[in-house]
């Protein structure tokens, strides 16, 4: 079962050591330990005795006196349970996060972010958020994706309003006043609970300051920063991180420590070493096995283990073979390793840095407003029906070898993310390239001056937009104001045809894609490209006018005359 150990490193590895976000809060002795039975999760006591029986498909360590767990029947929920066992939130939530500053994330089936107090009872909705986080200092980050698809992050407060107008491409959490944040060009710098910058963007990362210092990388190199950006301790380390009055570095491939000057306390001589945690002894890889290390280097408990972990109080988790224990200080077992290593991501963040695995949600609400938004039938993405191709070029800021040469079809934008379950395709349509004489040969020339004959979005849904298209299509219908339904050129379900003066909007959806075509009344859009008319003409099956009409691979050349 090595491999098992491989990849609970891998998580490891992943969310703690490399994380830019890595934070070590206050890590209190646990009275009740996760443990996994080989079927379910129970709760065990230091010494080993099963205090809460076997029940669970997932189980957390507890946090402000209430565990998170996950029910283990046919149709599994999550729930909040204290230290007797015993429900005090009962499991109704498709997803939740663990509690902290007494309040917690859960999510409904079909529904958004909800957050709860340490009863149960709600005390504020994020209808609009994509993604949300556990509250540090009094915030909690949440996500939106804006206008351009793009992921942006902000903060609110407890009461669930916008403290931090959502605009950074991703963050940290707030701790000692100050927040990491990144911005689009993918770097870091530090904002205050107002979301003022205080240290500029410069960092390729950057970690939470604890005791006025954060660990920041530049260059692959990693160094410390006090609160004003300043080095205490300049890159030269390949990984660095807060461990107390002692920074675990990584030198040239090996591990050690050192202090807040950046001198070695500790020469980096280890494979693999996991922090102090404000305990006397650390865990650290020699050759094939873990050992513990006490703070002046020397050994105090031999490799022997073939995974060790962070001590928590006067206990420390070991694996040996493909089951985990308990050992004191001294390296004997108190509760010799007969559980199994599965799913314990939670219990392992908590021995790292105190921290949860289950520190975020993503909303279960399928939110079809800002899909609408993105549809803009009077002017498309900033365009007319009187639009010449130079000006799409302009506007769009795209390139003419955008447009297909050898179709009157043309794709502009790709899969342009409007939420986690929807994206967005846009075409133009009418032929970009017209054929110039070229001595006994024609060749394609970008046609600057041709005027389009038409647009059409591609809304593609996943996720928990699948199977709602028609929904979809229909709220998108309701904001074309002004404008009639042709019923002749409708069947009043999957296909529709509205016109306002001599503007025609054409609907269509099959499956989980939805078409909106604009077009002038006058234009003679072919039938190839016109899957609406070509659903009409030859009934439910428009699969190939669909791809013919997304078909933008360039067609074969003859190329025998050369």
């Amino acid at each position: 079962m090595r491999t098992l150990s491989y990849r609970v490193l891998g998580v490891i590895f992943v969310t703690i050591l490399f994380s830019c976000n890595f934070r070590r809060s206050q890590i209190a002795e646990l009275k009740l330990v996760p443990v996994f039975n080989g079927k379910e999760y129970q709760y065990v006591d230091r010494n080993g005795n099963i205090i809460i029986n076997p029940q669970f498909s997932i189980a957390t360590v507890f946090r402000d006196g209430l565990a998170l767990v996950k029910t283990s029947n046919d149709n599994p929920k999550w729930g909040f349970i204290s230290e007797d066992g015993k429900y005090v939130i009962n499991a109704i939530y498709k997803r939740a996060t663990v509690f902290s500053e007494g309040l917690a994330w859960v999510v409904s089936d079909d529904g958004p972010p909800t957050l709860i107090n340490s009863k149960g009872a709600f005390q504020a909705t994020l209808q609009n958020a994509e993604s949300v986080r556990i509250f540090k200092e009094g915030l909690a980050a949440f996500s939106v994706i804006d206008t351009s698809g793009t992921v942006k992050w902000g903060f609110v407060d407890k009461s669930g309003q916008i403290k931090i107008t959502p605009q950074f491409t991703e963050v940290s959490n707030f701790s000692d006043g100050r927040c990491a944040v990144q911005n689009s060009k993918l770097k870091w710098g530090y904002i205050d609970d107002q979301g003022k910058i205080v240290i500029n963007y410069q960092f390729d990362q950057a970690s939470d300051f604890q005791n006025e210092n954060a660990a920041v990388c530049l260059d692959r190199k990693f160094g410390l920063i006090n609160a004003d950006g300043k080095y205490v301790i300049n890159p030269q380390f390949t990984t660095l991180q807060n461990d107390g009055n002692l920074f675990l570095i990584n030198q040239d491939g090996k591990f050690g420590w050192c202090d807040k000057a950046g001198k070695l306390v500790i020469n980096p001589q280890f494979d693999q070493a996991f922090p102090f945690n404000s305990n006397d002894l650390a865990p650290v890889k020699m050759g094939k096995n873990y050992g513990y290390v006490d703070k002046s280097g020397k050994i105090a408990i031999n490799p022997q283990f073939d995974l060790a972990f962070p001590f928590n109080g006067s206990i420390g988790l070991v694996q040996s073979g493909s089951k985990i224990g308990f050992i004191d200080n001294a390296g004997r077992f108190i509760i010799n390793p007969q559980f199994e290593v599965q799913n314990n991501e939670d219990l392992l963040n908590y021995l790292f840095n105190g921290e949860s695995y289950y520190n975020g949600i993503e909303t279960d609400f399928f939110n079809i407003t800002p899909i609408v938004t993105n549809i803009n039938i009077v002017s498309p993405e900033g365009l007319t029906l009187s639009s010449k191709f130079s000006d799409i070029v302009t506007k769009l800021q795209i390139s003419q070898n955008s447009f297909n040469q050898y179709s009157n079809s043309s794709q502009v934008i790709y899969n342009r993310k409007i939420t986690n379950d929807a994206s967005l395709s846009f075409y133009v349509i009418g032929n970009a390239y017209r054929d110039v004489p070229n001595g006994w040969y024609m060749r394609k020339e970008f046609n600057n001056n041709g005027v389009v004959q038409g647009y059409a979005y591609l809304i593609t849904l996943t996720g928990k937009g699948s199977g709602k298209a028609k929904q979809v299509k229909d709220q998108i219908e309701k904001t074309f104001q002004g404008f009639k339904l042709d019923s002749v050129q409708s069947n009043g379900l999957t296909v529709n045809t509205f016109t306002k003066l001599k503007k025609v909007v054409k609907t269509y959806y099959r499956g989980d894609q939805i078409v909106i075509m604009i077009s002038g009344q006058d234009s003679q859009i072919p039938g190839e490209i016109d899957q609406v008319t070509y659903y009409n003409n030859y009934g439910n099956d428009s699969s190939l006018a669909r791809s013919r009409m997304y078909d933008t691979t360039p067609k074969a050349v003859d190329t025998t005359r050369h």
